[in-house]
């Protein structure tokens, strides 16, 4: 995590960006090592938007990624805007999935396609929710488009499960009836 906002200054940003149209929602899963895509498209300019995305850990850990807003006009890369609309990326915050507890926010986002990389760190098991906000410019007819990307991924450890008890018991009983057949098997012979 590369700053942490004060909570005056974190309600400003959720009062500006929540103002905004087009915001979007998406459930991302259990998160892994392998990470997970998210990002959006926008059509229009606008001026602000936040955008939830909503994930699971199943361990204690930290989560982690990347994101890109739109590189500017001209960029040839499909993950960025290659339509002449940029999108300005302002902040990532992360909350509980009510989103009425903060764990961290980042405002330290780099522009014009720049890749720029998160940490949120000590988080327990469970549900959270991805705030991404910012804006989309570019008046220009001609530019129909404009995207972000981002991948997040988790280092929380994935647990073996454990036995059932059940399985002990049917395993245990197995073993037993095996043993029993020997033994008969050795006194017939």
């Amino acid at each position: 995590m590369k700053h942490v906002a004060p909570f005056a200054r974190l309600a400003w940003m959720l009062a500006l960006a929540c103002g905004g149209a087009m915001a979007g929602q998406e459930n991302l899963g259990l998160l892994n090592a392998q990470g997970t895509q998210f990002g959006n498209t926008f059509y229009a300019t606008s001026h602000g938007f936040t955008d939830y995305y909503t994930f699971r850990i199943g361990d204690a850990g930290s989560v982690s990624g990347t994101t890109s807003d739109g590189a500017s006009s001209g960029s040839s890369s499909s993950f960025y805007a290659v339509a002449g609309k940029d999108v300005v990326l302002t902040s990532l915050i992360l909350g509980n999935a009510a989103f009425t507890q903060y764990h961290g926010v980042d405002l330290s986002i780099p522009r014009n396609g720049a890749l720029n990389t998160f940490s949120f760190a000590s988080l327990a098991a469970g549900t959270y929710k991805l705030a991404v906000t910012g804006y989309v410019t570019g008046g220009d007819a001609r530019r129909t488009s404009a995207s972000y990307a981002g991948v997040i991924r988790t280092t929380a450890s994935v647990a073996s499960p454990a036995p059932e008890p059940a399985d002990l018991a049917l395993t245990l009983m197995g073993l037993t009836g095996v043993g029993f057949m020997l033994r008969k098997t050795r006194r017939a012979a």
